[in-house]
């Protein structure tokens, strides 16, 4: 008996082959997209975190502008739960012969190590390991030297500038080969990074301090606990530095002026050195004097005295005379001599003064030193980490929208499958429960179909989901992210819930509906199910319409309201297919169009120059001059400064850039300010200031609200809210003269200039910035282009993840339409066959049936862009960064290419449909079944 269920059960497979493949499929596709889009984050998190606690990446990372000394150095290691904190330098240099900027680190013993990549780390002074992306580049045993900028006291931080390379390496904190940050060196941009022994350093006071924690060992650090507990330690940490700074200065002072006491005692014992010679010689002078009117009395008396002057006598006169004649030369000489001393002397002395009064001269212009304590995704030059974290992120959250809609439309899809093919077993089921069969083994059949069906598919989907996507993810950002090949593991819980969502999907609707089923008689089950009755349908009603429809068009009309539940699965399985198409589409254009938008439309400006606090006149002059060169395109003087607030769901600091213009008429050369929804153009105004749209965002603010944010004297700086204006990447704050006043409580006045380039092309762009930053007076560069790069990254690897879930739509578009297409003809095969035999054309047998998929299609896609929008609507709010708005605009392409996918799809099964009906055995479908 049990042989006899399992042939039968094995040639239902065999007949209804396209049935159980198109269930397969369905669930592969299903279990693809929720285990993949899963699964990803996670193995990309475990990646992060494995290379992280290898390499010891610290938590918290403190800089200071003036370094770190003795008493900051116990401050820092009193802090609470410290595991450990390693304490080293850093400085940002240029590769000679170049405008490359490369920073260079003191190699740690335990905390933030290096990824050794080739070669081997420094051990001598001599000797220096690069980023493992100038491998290309440069050879181990080749020579490389460096420029450094002398400090405040005229002097560097590194004893040597030419090194030995000894290896490459990775970087625990500096993630990017593409966005490495800024840099107060070469282009302004940071293109590299290199670790020295820390004996390669003259330096008395540290640079940086690397903290790591105990109670954050083994959590996930992109993870919401470990984030809030770093939030904690972090404010921890602030506050114990916040009162340092004052202290801090004065010991600069002190310092500075114990080190500047030897050179002027210096400067004080060699003027002193002079007067006493100029003394001697002036004292010499006076006795040489004495001595000649001495000798001048003497001869004058002898002359007197006439010839009665004895000869002895007038021999020692002449002696004398001769004896003060070469004093006489001789004093002049030294004094020559002295002369020419004492000017080279003096003119030393004068330098040295000179040099000591500019020393003064800044040290009175010292601004308050700046304890920054920053998180991973924060410290200078963790913009790799931030992008990894964005994508890792990313992939999370379009994992809780596309496939819980991909398994709905599938589900609805293996219900209706499911359905049809008992309908077609219904007969060979009557027949078994005629010859004695239980319901539950008749039963258990449907079940094991949908099981092995549904299992197969899924398990299918679920590998694919483990290997294929991480794969793609990973193939989208591997060039500019330092970070190990992603790490595939097995997530046994997803894995469970995909064959669970598996078996609701194919197993339940077959159990429901075959029981259903059994409730009838074995002779009712003998016979074929009664097709659907037809019913006045509510267009009949309106007879405006349906008088002036053809005979075809009617039938049409009758059979879609007859056949309700497909008429319904069909517009729903459509519309899913489109939902996903156009939020696909709509993701992609959004994102692909956002880097253009902002850098060609918005923001007109190359760069940004800013000026050094305490610039003198002369580097004011030589700034003005460059400003003037033939290569500017234009430029505007500005206030900038980069704000900062706490905000977004892993609660980072966020950058904020303040432009405020000496003339608010020319700043619309250099930014369009305009808002994204009205296109209304915006005015800087003394009514407020104006934000982008991110921010606004961020911060949830409208217009005529208040915001506040901290300027880099960590004063909180609050602000009304006079307009929002369209921005896609990064945060921004303008305003005008009057405002900044008001807003900062002091008078205008501007700090650094916008610059436009005549040729604006990446490598001139960089090229300029290095001639800025080689002057005096210039504190640092801005660049579009590091910005640039930085949400390429973020945009490539999105468009490759929503180029599959485009693909993955449109594979589940092909299945759904060739599924309902087959059950449709299956279901009408004897209603097909009898209007063939009544003489109907080939084509207008396929148009009678098709026309009604046509046309639910087109129903379905009009549907579809309508839950798409939605869709791509929660996508926008939920899935960018902090730092990044995706453009909410719709492009045409958006609607037309789920149109075309769909009806390419629906035409060519439309030929399917015909080859097969043209090839009907007619005779054979008219059989009576009695």
């Amino acid at each position: 008996m049990n042989n006899v269920i399992l042939k039968d059960f094995w040639r239902s497979i065999k007949h209804t082959k396209g049935q159980f493949i198109s269930i397969m499929g369905l669930m592969m596709i299903g279990a693809f997209a929720l285990v993949g889009l899963m699964v990803t984050g996670p193995d990309m998190r475990d990646t992060g975190n494995h290379y992280a606690q290898k390499l010891n990446t610290a938590d918290l990372t403190v800089i200071c502008n003036y370094g770190l000394d003795h008493k900051d150095t116990q401050k820092i290691k009193q802090t609470k739960g410290l595991q450990d904190v390693e304490f080293g330098y850093m400085t940002d240099t240029v590769i000679k012969h170049s405008h490359e900027s490369f920073r260079i680190f003191s190699k740690p013993k335990l905390v933030g190590k290096y990824e050794v990549r080739q070669g081997h780390l420094p051990t001598k002074q001599n000797e220096i390991a690069l980023a493992d992306h100038y491998s290309s580049r440069y050879k181990i045993g080749q020579k490389i030297s460096f420029t450094e900028k002398k400090n405040i006291l005229g002097t560097t931080l590194l004893k040597r500038k030419s090194f030995k390379i000894t290896g490459f390496v990775r970087s625990s904190q500096i993630l990017s080969n593409v966005n490495l940050g800024q840099s107060n060196s070469g282009t302004g941009e940071l293109k590299g990074y290199a670790v020295v022994s820390p004996k390669a350093f003259d330096h008395t006071v540290y640079t940086t301090a690397n903290l790591r924690y105990k109670d954050l060992r083994g959590l996930d650090s992109y993870g919401k606990t470990y984030t809030s507990k770093v939030k904690k330690h972090k404010k921890v940490l602030q506050n114990a530095l916040k009162n340092s700074a004052h202290q801090r200065k004065q010991r600069i002072l002190n310092s500075a002026q114990e080190k500047l006491a030897p050179q002027e005692k210096k400067i004080q014992r060699a003027e002193q050195k002079i007067k006493v010679a100029d003394q001697q010689i002036n004292a010499a002078e006076k006795q040489l004097a004495t001595q000649k009117a001495k000798l001048n009395t003497q001869i004058a008396q002898a002359k007197n005295a006439g010839t009665n002057l004895p000869a002895t006598a007038k021999m020692q006169l002449e002696q004398a005379q001769q004896e003060i004649a070469a004093g006489e030369q001789k004093l002049q000489q030294e004094k020559r001599q002295f002369s020419h001393q004492s000017a080279v002397a003096t003119k030393k002395i004068k330098a040295g003064k000179n040099k000591i009064n500019k020393i003064k001269s800044k040290l009175k212009k010292l601004e308050l030193p700046n304890y920054s304590v920053y998180n991973r995704r924060e410290v200078p030059g963790g913009e790799g980490n931030l992008v990894y974290t964005t994508v890792a992120q990313v992939v999370e959250d379009l994992a809780k929208v596309f496939p819980i809609f991909l398994y709905f439309v599938a589900a609805l899809v293996t219900f209706t499958t499911m359905n049809r093919f008992i309908d077609e077993e219904r007969i060979n089921s009557g027949t078994m429960k005629a010859l004695g069969y239980d319901d539950y083994v008749i039963i258990n059949k449907f079940i094991a179909y949908g099981f092995i069906s549904g299992t197969i598919g899924t398990i299918l989907g679920v590998y694919l989901g483990h290997t294929l996507m991480p794969q793609i993810v990973y193939h989208a950002y591997y060039k500019s992210i330092t970070i190990p090949p992603i790490e595939l593991h097995f997530h046994w819980q997803i894995s469970l819930i995909a064959l669970l969502l598996s078996w609701i999907s194919s197993v339940l609707p077959a159990y429901l509906t075959a029981k259903n089923e059994f409730r009838e008689k074995p002779a009712a089950l003998l016979l074929p199910k009664p097709p659907a009755a037809g019913s006045t349908i509510l267009l009949e009603k309106i007879p405006f319409i349906w008088n002036h429809l053809s005979f075809t068009h009617k039938v049409t009309a009758r059979n879609i309201f007859r056949y309700k539940k497909r008429m319904l699965m069909t517009i729903f399985g459509v519309c899913g297919a489109a939902t996903m198409l156009f939020a696909g589409f709509a993701v992609k254009n959004s994102i692909t169009n956002m880097n253009n938008r902002q850098f060609n439309d918005l923001i007109h400006y190359n760069m940004i120059v800013a000026e050094k606090p305490g610039i003198s006149d002369q580097q004011e002059k030589s700034l003005s001059k460059k400003l003037q060169a033939g290569s500017i395109k234009s430029e505007t003087p500005i206030y900038y400064e980069s704000l900062s607030k706490t905000a977004g769901k892993t609660g980072d600091t966020q950058d904020i850039t303040l432009i405020a213009p000496s003339s608010s008429k020319v700043l619309k050369d250099y930014v369009h300010l305009n808002n994204r929804k009205t296109k209304q153009t915006l005015h800087l105004s003394n009514n407020g200031v104006i934000i982008s749209e991110r921010l606004s965002t961020l911060l949830n603010v409208s217009e005529g609200g208040y915001i506040s944010i901290t300027d880099k004297d960590n004063h909180v700086r609050k602000m009304k809210v006079a307009g929002i204006t369209e921005m896609y990447m990064g945060h921004f704050v303008f305003m005008n003269k009057t405002e900044y006043q008001r807003v900062f409580k002091r008078n205008f006045k501007s700090n650094a200039y916008l610059v436009n380039l005549k040729n604006s092309s990446r490598q001139n762009t960089r090229k300029m910035a290095a001639q800025f930053m080689a002057l005096n007076g210039v504190a640092g560069v801005v660049q579009n282009t590091a910005v640039s790069q930085e949400l390429d990254v973020v945009v490539q690897s999105l468009n490759l993840i929503m180029v599959v879930l485009i693909v993955v739509a449109g594979l589940l578009a092909i299945v759904i339409q060739y599924n309902l297409t087959n059950i449709n003809i299956a279901e009408r095969i004897r209603e097909l066959s009898t209007i063939k035999v009544l003489g109907f054309y080939d084509n207008e047998v396929t148009m009678y049936i098709y026309r009604e998929t046509i046309l639910l299609t087109v129903i379905g896609i009009l549907v579809g862009y309508l839950t798409g929008d939605l869709l791509y609507r929660y996508i926008l709010y939920v899935v960018p960064p902090d730092n990044v708005m995706f453009n909410p605009a719709l492009s045409m392409s958006s609607f037309l290419w789920p149109l075309g996918v769909i009806g390419i799809i629906t035409i060519v099964l439309g030929f399917i449909v015909n080859r097969k009906l043209k090839n009907l055995d007619m005779l054979e479908a008219l059989k009576s079944v009695d």
